[in-house]
C-alpha cells in the first residue's frame, strides 16, 4: 500500500511477533496450512503474506529474510502456485487447493472447450496456444510469451490484463522466475517471471480432479475456508478476494438450459480404463460426467497414446448419475450412461487430421467443430438416428 508520497508501506509484524514468519520455510508452511494466502495486505485484515512477515526485510535483497524474493523461491519449486489469483493481485495456492480453485475458477472448462463454447477471446486464445498439446511441457518467460503470441506495439494490445485473466482462470502460473541468457549461455539482467500450465506441473489428473463437482460447490468450499481462516471477513469481501470478478458473482453451473443436441469430444486413457474391453463386455458403459453434456448428445471418445485417436462414437444415453460404483472413470461425482454407436480404426481420425479442423489437443470435454463432424459423417460413420 503507498502514503501520499508514493512509497510502499508494509504492515507487517514486529520480529519478535509470535506470528512473524522468518524464512522461507516457515512461509510455506503457513501456506500449505491454511491453503491459499494473497501475497500483500487487502481488504481482508491478516489474510495475506506481508501482514505476517517483519517490513525491514521487504526488498531488502536478503533472499533469507526478504519475503519479495521467496515469491521466487516458492514459484521455483513448483510445490505451490503463484499467480496473480486474488482480485488481480499475486499469492499462493497449495497443491491441495488448486483442483478446487481450478474447478470453481474455470467453471468446470478446459481452455479448449471454453474456446469451442465461445467463451474465451480470440487474445487469450493466441496465448493459450503457446501451451497446447504438443507444447504441454511449455516454461516460457513472459516476454516470449508476449512476442510469440502477436502482442506489442503493431500487435495485440493489453498484454498484462490478457494474462492476468489467463491466471485470474487458473489456467497459466508464474513457473519460476529466472534471469535471460546471452548467447554464451550467460545469465545476465533482472529475474524474469516464467509461465506455464498448473498441468505441466502438478499433471491434468490433479488439477481437473475437482472438475466432477458442480463449480458453485467448489466456490462453497472456498468460502468454508475462508471463513475458518478468516472468521471476521464479510462475504462481500470474500467474493472481492476470492472470488473470480469484482463483483463477487460466481460463474454459472455447467448446465445450461439449452434444448437442442451437441456433439463433444472426451479424452480417455488407456492406462487407467479399457474402454474397449468395456464396450465388448457391454454395448454401454458409465463415464464421468464433467461438462454440458444433455442425454441425447453425440460423444466421441479420444483415446490418447499409444492411440491418439477418435475411436469410439457413442449416444449420452442418461446424465446426472450419482455414482454407484459402477465403472472406475466415474470418481465417485455424476456419472452418465453412453451407448456405442461406432468404432473408428486407430489412426483413421488421429490428432494430426484432427488438427485440420482446428483441434489441437483433447485434454478435456470440448464440442466437436461442425466440419469435422460433417468429414466424419461423410466418410461412413453412422448419423444421429443410428443409420448408415
Amino acid at each position: 500500500m503507498s502514503n501520499e508520497s508514493g512509497t510502499w508501506i508494509i504492515h507487517g509484524v514486529p520480529e519478535d511477533d509470535p506470528r512473524c514468519i522468518r524464512t522461507v520455510e516457515e512461509a510455506i508452511a503457513y501456506i500449505n496450512e491454511v491453503g491459499f494466502l494473497p501475497l500483500f495486505k487487502n481488504e481482508i485484515p491478516g489474510f495475506s503474506l506481508e501482514e505476517r512477515t517483519a517490513p525491514e526485510y521487504w526488498w531488502s535483497g536478503n533472499r533469507e529474510r526478504d519475503p519479495w524474493e521467496w515469491r521466487e523461491i516458492i514459484a521455483g519449486r513448483g510445490q505451490i502456485a503463484y499467480g496473480k489469483f486474488f482480485d488481480k493481485k499475486a499469492g499462493f495456492i497449495s497443491r491441495e487447493w488448486i483442483p478446487c480453485f481450478a474447478n470453481y475458477r474455470r467453471d468446470g472448462y478446459d481452455f479448449d472447450a471454453l474456446w469451442d463454447d465461445e467463451k474465451a477471446s480470440a487474445r487469450q486464445k493466441k496465448i493459450m496456444d503457446l501451451f497446447a498439446e504438443e507444447n504441454r511441457d511449455a516454461e516460457l518467460y513472459s516476454f516470449e510469451v508476449k512476442q510469440k503470441a502477436g502482442f506489442g506495439k503493431e500487435g495485440e494490445k493489453n498484454f498484462e490484463g490478457t494474462i492476468t485473466d489467463l491466471e485470474m482462470k487458473m489456467y497459466l502460473c508464474m513457473r519460476d522466475f529466472r534471469q535471460r541468457r546471452n548467447r554464451k549461455g550467460e545469465s545476465y539482467g533482472w529475474a524474469i517471471a516464467v509461465y506455464s500450465t498448473p498441468e505441466h506441473l502438478w499433471g491434468y489428473d490433479h488439477v481437473t480432479s475437482a472438475y466432477q463437482e458442480d463449480p458453485a460447490e467448489s466456490w462453497r468450499r472456498i468460502m468454508g475456508r475462508m471463513h475458518e481462516i478468516c472468521p471476521e471477513a464479510t462475504e462481500v469481501q470474500i467474493r472481492r478476494v476470492a472470488g473470480i470478478s469484482k463483483s463477487g458473482s460466481t460463474l454459472p453451473g455447467r448446465k445450461s438450459g439449452r434444448t437442442g443436441t451437441k456433439n463433444w469430444i472426451i479424452p480417455a486413457n488407456p492406462r487407467y480404463y479399457d474402454v474397449g474391453a468395456a464396450f465388448e463386455a457391454c454395448n454401454t458403459i458409465t463415464w464421468k460426467q464433467s461438462s454440458d453434456v444433455h442425454a441425447g448428445d453425440l460423444v466421441y471418445i479420444y483415446m490418447a497414446a499409444p492411440y491418439s485417436s477418435i475411436l469410439y462414437k457413442c449416444r449420452a444415453m442418461e446424465t446426472d448419475i450419482p455414482h454407484q460404483d459402477s465403472a472406475d472413470t466415474t470418481d465417485g461425482k455424476m456419472a452418465m450412461k453412453l451407448e456405442l454407436l461406432e468404432k473408428y480404426e486407430p489412426g483413421l481420425w488421429s490428432l494430426e487430421k484432427l488438427k485440420l479442423f482446428g483441434v489441437y489437443a483433447v485434454r478435456g470435454p470440448r464440442s466437436m467443430p461442425g466440419e469435422l463432424k460433417r468429414e466424419m459423417e461423410s466418410e461412413g460413420a453412422v448419423d444421429e438416428s443410428g443409420n448408415n
